[in-house]
């Protein structure tokens, strides 16, 4: 029987690809989907072939927002960051797309909400309304579980209140890879599922699908995120540069995808293809190394094409992943401040070295065994609210005491 599934995003521009693994295997089959998301994400609704209704707002595109999370980055590190970006910035705006929510699902009631496991608002909305919940992580689990009980908890309790709700907790979470893989400690009630991708991103455009050179071909992306944050785009910028001298020296070919920062960069060297974006699941099946910023997300894509990875973890989960990662014998992690020198050695080693590429066939094995998602299996048997319980009986919410919510302005559609 076709289930009415609502999933929901937040605004950052990876997030809807990361949800790929739910979103793919409820269309095809047959329950009516639907995208609950800041309106930056309505084409990729789009070219998904999903129902969208906006939801919250487009706040972390706002460049005070930017700036003020790249100057705590910047003087403070990768710690400080997280505790701000998750344990302020996110609870904060968890009122508006909490507002959003429990009006359009009391106007249509889905059977079964999958919301980013770092979708405060919706977590709340879904509790509220006693709805089955599941998590989907977008790779920001194992730093929610590390700020929960001191930073994300204690700020989200006075909106939990506010809607008469008990003190927050994680939903059980469906995680798109074997769980020891990015988690120290395993997150309550994790289901491991199979990693599924949209159709559009495993195809290589024709100028990708050229005949081979003989050279090994090498990709360079740091992400979206870094290139669009005004406060990284120096730091990020040089990290380009010094990947780009390493890359001259090696006898290769490579793609740099650089984002918004494609622009500002030259390559005199006819091997190096800089370009803002390009296919990376597709062209990781082609590549001989991928040097990547270590999104959860790109890592599982460079496992599926068995292509050995040399991470530069700028922020948030990233640093923790390229170690997990190397840790496995997958790669290499070095810092991103590196210098030309030591990229190339790394690079070097693992062109050269046939155990990485062992390594990662393996472990594309053991990702490949997880079990498919099944959505109905999942509404009947595991869909519950946070901490385990069975839904309550639908209520319909009254306004929150002790005020309204804040709103944030809205954006203009991209």
């Amino acid at each position: 029987m076709p289930l009415r599934i609502a999933i929901t995003a937040e605004p950052i521009p990876s997030h809807v690809s990361a949800l790929d693994f739910v979103l793919r295997p409820a269309r095809e089959q047959g329950h009516h989907v639907a995208l609950h998301a800041p309106l930056m994400f309505r084409g990729e609704a789009r070219r998904r072939g999903v129902e969208f209704h906006p939801a919250g707002t487009d706040w972390s595109c706002e460049r005070a927002v930017q700036q003020a999370a790249s100057e705590i980055w910047r003087a403070s590190g990768n710690a400080p960051f997280n505790r701000y970006v998750f344990g302020h910035l996110w609870p904060e705006q968890a009122a508006a797309k909490a507002a959003d929510l429990l009006a359009a699902w009391t106007r249509a009631r889905p059977d079964l909400v999958i919301a980013e496991c770092s979708d405060l608002g919706a977590h709340l909305a879904a509790t509220v309304l006693g709805l089955p919940l599941l998590a989907a992580d977008n790779g920001l689990g194992p730093v929610l579980l590390d700020l929960w009980d001191t930073d994300i908890a204690p700020a989200l309790l006075p909106l939990h209140k506010a809607h008469e709700q008990d003190t927050p907790a994680l939903p059980p979470m469906l995680v798109p890879a074997p769980v020891p893989w990015f988690y120290g400690t395993p997150p309550p009630a994790a289901r491991p599922v199979r990693r599924t991708l949209a159709e559009f991103r495993t195809v290589l455009p024709e100028w990708l699908d050229g005949a081979p050179s003989g050279r090994p071909l090498v990709y360079v992306s740091l992400g979206t995120l870094t290139t669009a944050m005004p406060g990284l785009r120096t730091v990020v910028g040089d990290a380009y540069r010094e990947i780009m001298a390493a890359l001259r020296g090696i006898d290769c070919d490579a793609i740099v995808s650089a984002g918004d920062l494609a622009g500002d960069l030259r390559s005199p060297d006819p091997r190096i293809t800089l370009v803002g974006y390009a296919p990376q699941p597709a062209l990781l099946r082609r590549a001989d190394l991928f040097v990547t910023h270590g999104g959860r997300a790109s890592l599982l894509d460079a496992v599926q094409g068995a292509t050995p990875v040399l991470g530069l973890g700028v922020l948030a989960d990233q640093p923790a992943n390229t170690a997990a990662f190397a840790r496995r014998g997958l790669g290499r992690a070095l810092d991103l401040t590196a210098t030309r020198g030591e990229l190339a050695d790394a690079m070097t080693d693992l062109l050269g070295t046939p155990g990485y590429r062992a390594a990662l066939r393996a472990a594309g094995a053991e990702l490949a065994q997880l079990p498919p998602l099944d959505l109905g299996d999942l509404r009947d048997g595991s869909g519950t609210r946070p901490g385990g319980r069975a839904p309550d009986r639908p209520r319909r919410p009254g306004p929150p005491r002790g005020g309204p919510g804040r709103c944030y302005p809205r954006r203009p559609a991209s």
